[in-house]
């Protein structure tokens, strides 16, 4: 794991709270209780998902005053990311209202509550110019020891929520594209099943009951340039 020493300097990207300056009361160098993500920018499929269970019995507050919710004295999850051209965005989703507390690769910490309107409850943090590093990772409940199941994703993308909020997967629209959801048998595969989009993301045999299907992969890829709506 990264020193703060060695985090390189990087601006993040609202909505969120980034907390400088402030006593670093939970141990990010301590081992995270569901493991480590390596990711390089490019990976797929994106978003990258680990399971969870959220919260735990210490305060979130003491990242800094205004981070809300209880959760684990080490991170739920590390990820060692080498950036590039990309966004990073991390976030949560649960059945409950969960919060997200973030360690990035500077030395910064960052937390959030609810993304956006559209998003409901689910937290969510964006890095427009993301730094290379070690982010340690921590999903929080506002009860202290509830430990409600919950999904961290990581993309390059914006947030897509699974669960119905948000634009990409949830039957809103984006770039003028109604994406649809996930419920293709291949979906969060890497490849664009929907046989609406054509280009070098597409998978070869796309069939018409993937149709708006396969939300998550083929919004990615297509704004990563590698599909385009027919």
């Amino acid at each position: 794991m990264l020193s703060s020493t060695h985090r390189k300097t990087a601006l993040a990207a609202l909505p969120m709270l980034l907390l400088s300056g402030c006593a670093q009361a939970l141990d990010w160098q301590a081992s995270p209780t569901y493991g480590t993500v390596n990711l390089n920018s490019g990976f797929q499929p994106d978003p990258h998902v680990t399971s969870l269970t959220a919260g735990g019995n210490q305060a979130a507050s003491e990242a800094g005053p205004n981070c809300s919710g209880y959760i684990s004295g080490e991170p739920d999850l590390d990820l060692n990311y080498e950036a590039g051209q990309y966004t990073l965005s991390i976030y949560a989703e649960s059945q409950e209202d969960v919060t997200l507390v973030v360690y990035d690769a500077a030395g910064n910490w960052h937390c959030n509550d609810d993304f956006s309107t559209a998003a409901g409850t689910n937290p969510g943090i964006t890095w427009s110019d993301p730094p290379s590093g070690n982010y340690n990772i921590w999903v929080g409940t506002y009860e202290s020891g509830g430990l409600p199941d919950a999904s961290v994703y990581i993309s390059e993308a914006e947030p897509a929520w699974s669960n119905g909020a948000g634009t990409a997967s949830g039957g809103g629209s984006s770039h003028g594209i109604e994406w649809g959801d996930n419920t293709s048998r291949w979906a969060n595969d890497g490849e664009c099943d929907d046989p609406r989009f054509a280009g070098p993301g597409v998978h070869s045999l796309n069939v018409d009951e993937d149709r708006y299907h396969d939300a998550n992969d083929c919004r990615s890829l297509y704004d990563q340039g590698q599909v385009y709506l027919k």
